[in-house]
């Protein structure tokens, strides 16, 4: 065979695809991810939570909340439970 002959190629085509009805195909989420507010809010709530009850031992039981006393330890520790409460609903 010389160079400028070219054997000539049998090439089958693939066969197109099938389409797929409407009914039949699934409508992508977002893989179930959070939304864009879910981790500001979580870290947010763990870190007030923290500050509060640091805030009451610093200032010797005078602040956030004279009138709850050890209820501001509640009150901080309920806001990190919350946060936290949060993380188990993360995706």
């Amino acid at each position: 065979m010389s160079e400028n002959e070219q054997k000539p190629t049998n090439l089958r085509k693939r066969p197109a695809k099938p389409e797929v009805p409407d009914s039949v195909k699934v409508s992508k989420k977002s893989d179930g991810a959070n939304p864009a507010w879910f981790l500001p809010v979580t870290l947010s709530l763990m870190i007030v939570g923290l500050v509060w009850i640091m805030v009451y031992y610093i200032s010797q039981t005078q602040y956030p909340l004279a009138s709850l006393g050890a209820g501001n330890i509640i009150v901080g520790f309920g806001l990190m439970m919350v946060g936290f409460g949060f993380l188990t609903r993360w995706k």
